[in-house]
């Protein structure tokens, strides 16, 4: 599709140049010609017209060295003459001697290459002392010189210099000046077809050529940002494993640390069981449980750093999503009281069992649910105190023959940032204040949810709210 268009692009381009280079090569080419007949056609003309003038000059001369007039018939050797020039010149259609009888004054023709109609009057001739020429246009519109060559002879000073004895009539035909005319309209026209055919082909290889860069161009850049997009990233990942690198010797070093008051805390806990449960019954047993549960999970975490500093992988088996959901609220239940949290819970009761490791799901919900105790508790401070709400629902679907399970947690918070929603998923960032928060929670628990095949997504509006969707197969990979 994109080379098609990027085709269509090109022949289009080309189509419009094309069309420029034929709208001004051309009418450039008819101003050239029609100005350069304007200026040719008069020298050529004047061209015609000297060789009519030089042709009766040289003829005049002729007859006045070779003495031809003194001749008794001088007319076969002057028209002799006359057809040898005629021979040279092919411009000239007509070449006329006329002399003049001084004792009856008559003009008389004595030689010609036209042969006239005896019974047609002679043709009057002016009777001229100097070169005269003249243009005129015959019948059928062509042009032609009319030129009258003096004959004269060198006489003595006392006479005057100079006797007339004749005159040369000269005819010269333009006709060749419009065959060089046409020749050069079709010079040019071709000249100019030419000239349009090889700029457009020109045109179309080296259009063909930028084109082709071009897209080698916009291939290697978009290549340059992928790479750079990689550079980037493996930068991040490799910055992202230093400090994971970093927080894992801390946290062994301090899983190492925080061991013995564990087992501290751990034995006074069972001495307050065995001596304030008699007294104090057995709401007070189920809380000292409930502690006592989670301080034996993080014994659990502890000894698993201290062995290694991974997540440690416990077996996973078959759990109930919406009891362990139950079990997961009642510890966070005091902190919801002292909030004053509305809790709505909606469980989908089709669904069943699915396999996971519970302290992983377990994890995942404390996470999702003290995220929004924080973002209600930080909306009651910053603005008067609403009314604070968690929701939490379940739902069964199946999706391309696959049963999933959905675990929804919404809440009334303070909401993200419209900016920040793309970077909360991401290692140690956090919207909380300094000191509040470590930026691990959400990326730890989308880890989670894609090491069983699930997925989570965050969706919120600042100010108003924020909704945890987490996604999950109903059985897991082993």
């Amino acid at each position: 599709m994109v080379n098609h268009l990027s085709f269509r692009r090109h022949l289009n381009l080309q189509a419009k140049i094309s069309l420029v280079l034929v709208a001004v090569i051309l009418p450039t080419f008819l101003i050239v010609t029609i100005a350069e007949n304007k200026l040719t056609l008069p020298i050529l003309e004047e061209e015609i017209r000297q060789v009519g003038i030089h042709t009766g000059k040289t003829l005049a001369a002729q007859i006045i060295s070779s003495r031809m007039l003194s001749l008794s018939n001088p007319t076969p050797v002057i028209e002799n003459a006359l057809q040898e020039l005629l021979y040279a010149q092919p411009d000239i259609v007509r070449i006329d001697v006329f002399i003049k009888d001084y004792s009856t004054g008559v003009i008389k023709l004595v030689a010609s290459n036209i042969e006239d109609d005896p019974s047609l009057p002679l043709q009057t001739y002016l009777w001229v002392d100097a070169v005269t020429s003249e243009y005129r246009l015959d019948e059928g519109g062509m042009g032609f010189w009319e030129i009258l060559v003096p004959i004269e002879q060198r006489v003595r000073e006392s006479r005057g210099g100079k006797k007339l004895l004749g005159n040369v009539h000269v005819v010269v035909s333009t006709k060749l000046v419009g065959h060089l005319l046409s020749a050069l309209w079709k010079t040019t026209a071709s000249a100019a077809a030419f000239s349009v055919v090889s700029l457009i082909w020109a045109l179309s290889y080296f259009l063909k050529k930028t084109i082709e860069n071009d897209r080698l161009l916009r291939q290697a850049e978009s290549m340059n940002i992928q790479l750079t997009e990689q550079l980037d990233d493996a930068q991040r990942k490799l910055m992202m494993s230093e400090k994971l690198a970093v927080m894992g010797q801390l946290t062994a070093s301090f899983a190492h640390e925080i061991g013995t008051p564990l087992n501290a805390i751990g034995g006074h806990l069972q001495l307050l069981q065995e001596e304030m449960v008699p007294q104090l019954g057995s709401g007070f047993e189920e809380r000292l449980g409930i502690v006592n549960g989670q301080l034996g999970k993080i014994e659990k975490i502890v000894k698993s750093f201290l062995q290694n500093t991974e997540k440690p992988n416990f077996q996973k088996q078959l759990i109930d999503l919406n009891q362990l959901i139950d079990k997961t609220l009642r510890i966070v239940a005091p902190r919801m009281d002292s909030l004053g949290v509305k809790l709505k819970c909606k469980y989908d009761g089709k669904m069943g069992p699915m396999r996971a490791v519970p302290l992983d799901i377990e994890q995942v919900l404390l996470n999702l649910i003290n995220n929004s105790l924080d973002s209600m508790k930080g909306k009651s401070e910053t603005k008067e105190r609403g009314k604070n709400e968690l929701e939490i629902k379940t739902r069964l679907f199946k999706n391309q023959g696959t049963q999933w399970v959905e675990v929804s947690v919404y809440d009334t918070g303070e909401g993200i940032h419209k900016v920040d929603l793309k970077n909360v998923l991401k290692p140690f960032f956090t919207t909380k204040a300094p000191g509040e928060g470590t930026g691990l929670g959400l990326t730890i628990c989308q880890e989670i949810a894609h090491k069983y095949g699930g997925d989570l997504s965050i969706d919120s509006k600042e100010g108003a709210w924020t909704r945890v969707v987490l996604t999950l197969p109903c059985h897991a990979k082993t």
